[in-house]
């Protein structure tokens, strides 16, 4: 490894130890009354109502800064950077995890509720959907959640090296369809099923063609991305099941 890729390692460390140690300092204060008129805590939370009333795309130290009645300068003293805020605002907003259901009695409903439970929170939080994932979590919230998936799958009897690349491809796909969920245009996945029938080839796109009509398209056609979530994540599971012997 040269020297010049040595030291963007050792930055690129540096700064996810930064990040980590400000999500860590945005939990809630022990003592609230004892809290300083302007914390980590409290330009997170600032930041989160921004994002939720006017969307990410509206955040800016300023606007935050503007929120609190302070300056932008202030600001920086508590939170080095936007990106560092932006991911502080993630951890706090995704909140602890919720506890198993009492319906849960095997890891399978566990999965099945974990799914539904971030499904929910991220569809309630489009804007959480925007901001960018620069590395695995290291925030307290994100981990705990991360927790809470892998413990049932590991239950399940997937080996360790297995546990990690499941439980990122699970969150990644719940993340990724929310996200494709929020930005669909109602009119027009109204309108797809028509467009398509006008172009769709039967020679070119056999498959697709042979599919009009079906469960699939007429979801595609609604814009409801949920029964795509709920499909997708019974085949995973069922995969799961095949592989390893059944395990509560």
């Amino acid at each position: 490894m040269s020297r010049a890729d040595r030291s963007a390692r050792s930055d690129s460390s540096t700064d996810l130890a930064a990040v980590a140690d400000l999500l860590w300092r945005a939990e809630p204060e022990a003592v609230e009354e004892a809290r300083p008129r302007l914390s980590v805590r409290r330009i997170v939370d600032a930041a989160v109502a921004v994002a939720v009333a006017e969307g990410l795309d509206a955040l800016s130290m300023q606007r935050v800064a503007s929120a609190l009645g302070c300056s932008a300068m202030a600001l920086y003293r508590h939170v080095p950077s936007k990106d560092q805020l932006v991911a502080a605002m993630v951890d706090t907003a995704t909140g602890r995890p919720p506890a198993p259901p009492s319906s849960a009695t095997t890891w399978r409903t566990e999965v099945e509720a974990w799914v539904e439970a971030l499904w929910r929170l991220y569809l309630g939080h489009p804007w959480m959907l925007r901001a960018p994932t620069s590395s695995a979590p290291v925030g307290p919230n994100e981990l705990a959640w991360f927790e809470a998936l892998l413990s049932p799958l590991h239950r399940a009897g997937l080996d360790r090296g297995e546990l990690i690349p499941v439980a990122t491809f699970v969150s990644s796909a719940v993340r990724d369809l929310a996200r494709v969920a929020t930005e669909l245009d109602p009119a027009g996945a109204a309108a797809y099923g028509e467009v398509m029938a006008r172009r769709l080839d039967p020679a070119r796109f056999p498959t697709l063609c042979s599919l009009a009509g079906e469960e699939g398209l007429d979801e595609a056609e609604d814009g409801d991305v949920t029964p795509i979530v709920r499909h997708g994540m019974r085949f995973l599971l069922d995969g799961i099941e095949a592989r390893v012997p059944s395990t509560p």
